[in-house]
């Protein structure tokens, strides 16, 4: 292991073959532990015959026979791969916390205030955090822009791209009113700020509260549902290519009229694809006759509910993505 032969190491004092120098106090010690009957179990790094340092767990402990130490021993096993993979452990560990406090921080720290108008948002971040996004903007004293999008990937490169798309599509909403518009400039920046392997998906909407309209223009995301006294179910499915695949990419907007009791849901795949134990997904149905069946709650209520009948589908089935949906309701 060290890289000495027989010869080389015979009549040789251990620790002058194997501890580097600045660890040769500790050495000593750990012999001398031995040497005096205490057992010896620590951590710590020796070096090879060609200088090179290494991670190693050291076992020393007395020999007695008939009660008199007659011994001792030291048997060293070298750790450097598992230390390897101990640190690589933590490196990610960290990454997905910071990961997932750059995603927390850039959600809505509440639900906006609307009169005639109840709306909320949840995003729950998986253990290994990706970039769902969603997005309350005021525009102005009548207009309320709402996005819901996910990031292509996982960990802390997802939330970085997660932030900068927050800061584009604000900075975007600001300068119009045309979400068509704001999705096409937001895919010219982010197509030349992101590599070839990233793509965003984003639904973007805006709510006019003066005629009571919701514009909206959708990138490749699943469409939002509409669900109305006169109409139990429609998709809002404006057709778009998801962002940052290709610089040219255009949009459609389409508007809808919303009346009282109208209500939208957009929600993120991570809700309709979470599976449980037999690989069954939650799915887009179970998502519709829920709302179906609970609309009438508010609608930070029915997001609760509906996030706990997703962990109560998937219970011990494998590890979730993101999850996130935003509601939409005209209540007068």
């Amino acid at each position: 292991m060290f890289g000495y032969s027989r010869e080389e190491a015979i009549d040789r004092p251990v620790n002058e073959l194997v501890a580097p120098a600045e660890l040769m106090e500790e050495a000593t010690r750990f012999s001398q532990m031995s040497f005096r009957g205490e057992r010896v179990e620590a951590e710590t790094k020796r070096k090879r015959k060609d200088g090179t340092i290494m991670d190693v767990s050291v076992l020393g402990a007395p020999v007695f026979h008939e009660g008199k130490q007659i011994a001792v021993y030291a048997i060293y096993r070298d750790i450097t791969e598992h230390k390897r993979e101990e640190e690589e452990r933590i490196r990610e560990k960290e990454e997905a916390r910071m990961a997932r406090n750059i995603q927390i921080n850039f959600l809505p720290k509440s639900n906006p205030d609307v009169p005639g108008y109840d709306i909320a948002g949840k995003s729950l971040p998986a253990m290994n955090v990706g970039g769902d996004y969603y997005d309350f903007i005021r525009l102005n004293d009548h207009q309320l822009a709402i996005g819901l999008g996910d990031v292509s990937g996982k960990g802390l490169a997802a939330s970085l791209v997660m932030a900068n798309l927050q800061a584009t599509i604000r900075s975007e909403a600001l300068y119009g009113s045309d979400p068509a518009y704001c999705l096409k400039r937001a895919n010219k920046l982010l197509f030349s700020s992101t590599d070839a392997r990233t793509f965003v998906s984003l639904f973007y909407g805006i709510l006019d509260i003066n005629n009571h309209s919701f514009t909206y223009a959708n990138a490749g995301q699943d469409p939002a549902v509409l669900f109305s006294c006169t109409n139990p179910k429609r998709l809002l499915s404006t057709k778009g290519i998801a962002l940052a695949l290709t610089s040219d990419a255009t949009y459609n907007a389409q508007t809808i009229s919303l009346h009282p009791g109208d209500f939208i849901i957009l929600y993120s795949d991570g809700i309709s694809e979470a599976v449980n134990s037999n690989m069954e997904e939650f799915g887009k149905d179970r998502i519709f006759d829920f709302i179906i069946h609970n609309k009438s709650n508010p609608a930070a209520t029915i997001l609760d509910m509906l996030f706990d009948s997703v962990h109560e589908h998937v219970h011990n089935g494998s590890e979730q993505d993101d999850m996130t949906a935003l509601i939409l309701k005209r209540i007068v």
